[in-house]
């Protein structure tokens, strides 16, 4: 987000929805996007469970607007934070929003000041609503901005070793494992850390194919800012990586990565390129179907009275409609496609509607992937597939 340093970004905070433990993280975090220039937090000043804010208040210079709670369960801090927000966007004097709740609620302010052109950043817990984070241009899970906290622990760990001779000799040995579980129950709770899924992964793999140049590498900036357009929970922090670089470079097996220097900056420039496997001896021998081999095992795409559209090729992908579906898993997932080398693709199962087989952009040149075309798809076992361009379909 360097290009974006000089923001000036409005915080506003709904104190109903967030802990008073976590605003220094989430302070840092907003700077690295650009400059808070507005900070309030919204919430009844009165009510006994916001004295812990106090300090956090001072600390950070947020600005605390009071809102009487007019009727016992209901959140009346939503239209005090909505109000103010269209009052700053009016005013013209911030680039972008940082609204810091778990709350739906906010879902068409945000959408508002995006069609506003203001970048809007969203901060909340796990719990959050999607539609919310989808409003967002970018959202980031509280939950993992709680790694600092660790690391606030470590002078303890270094005061123990100091006091532990004499406790040993002097003590009885009934203390050394009370201590022990004092020390168990003091420790911070660690960030939760998502697996990556296979979900995940094959849109990783689809930006990459998406920023590709005609050889395939992709540069990690283009990928990153498509990913986020795509997912504006996507962040590396989520799977346990401080960086996206860091999270391409664990998955060898599926991406290459090319480290190429920069000429104006120390900073190394990142190229990513997804891993083409070569067809197997067992794949290229079972190219050409048995003359045996039913229908059900080979056809001609796309139907007739369907074609390939200009969309299709603009996308890399060739839609499957019913008469093919037979052909294809039941749920989305990654298959293999041999064209002349084998390429690992995106098929999306979409229930009642027509599923898509989404090439990637190396794969579809290959093909020849072009409006109007033909091309006969024989399947050759549960997950591997052959597609060859069709010149002409009576043929």
């Amino acid at each position: 987000m360097a290009n974006q340093k000089d923001l000036k970004i409005a915080i506003l905070i709904d104190a109903d929805n967030v802990s008073s433990k976590k605003v220094e993280e989430i302070m840092n975090e907003v700077n690295r996007y650009g400059i808070p220039t507005i900070k309030r937090i919204y919430g009844d000043w009165t009510r006994p469970y916001v004295e812990n804010w106090k300090n956090s208040l001072l600390i950070h210079a947020i600005t605390p607007i009071q809102q009487y709670s007019y009727t016992q369960g209901k959140n009346s801090t939503d239209s005090a934070l909505i109000i103010d927000a269209m009052d700053i966007l009016h005013s013209d004097r911030v680039d972008g929003f940082c609204i810091v709740s778990s709350d739906s609620d906010f879902t068409r302010l945000a959408t508002r000041l995006r069609e506003s052109g203001k970048l809007v950043i969203g901060i909340g817990e796990r719990k959050t609503p999607k539609p919310f984070i989808a409003s967002c241009d970018k959202f980031i899970y509280v939950e993992i901005l709680e790694k600092v906290a660790p690391a606030k622990k470590t002078p303890k760990k270094n005061n123990q070793p100091a006091a532990k001779p004499v406790v040993v000799e002097a003590a009885p040995v009934e203390v050394v494992p009370v201590d022990t579980a004092a020390a168990e129950v003091a420790a911070p709770e660690e960030p939760r850390i998502t697996e990556l899924d296979e979900d995940t992964l094959l849109m990783l793999k689809d930006a990459v194919d998406d920023t590709a140049d005609e050889n395939g590498w992709a540069f990690l900036g283009e990928i990153g800012s498509l990913i986020i357009k795509r997912k504006p929970d996507f962040d590396a922090r989520n799977y346990g990586f401080e960086k996206v670089s860091h999270l391409f470079k664990s998955r060898k097996e599926d991406f290459e990565i090319d480290e190429r220097s920069n000429e104006k900056s120390r900073n190394r420039l990142y190229y990513i390129r997804n891993i083409i496997n070569k067809p197997s001896a067992a794949a290229a021998q079972s190219v050409t179907p048995p003359s045996n081999e039913t229908v059900s095992e080979s056809a001609i795409l796309p139907s007739r009275g369907n074609k390939i559209t200009a969309d299709d090729v603009k996308k890399n992908q060739i839609r499957i409609t019913k008469d093919f579906k037979s052909l294809f898993p039941n749920r989305t997932k990654k298959v293999k496609v041999v064209i002349i080398n084998e390429f690992e693709c995106r098929f999306s199962y979409r229930g009642d509607r027509s599923h898509v087989l989404n090439l990637g952009k190396v794969a579809a040149a290959e093909l020849d992937l072009a409006e109007g075309a033909s091309y006969r798809l024989t399947k050759l076992d549960e997950q591997l597939y052959k597609l060859e361009k069709v010149e002409n379909e009576n043929t």
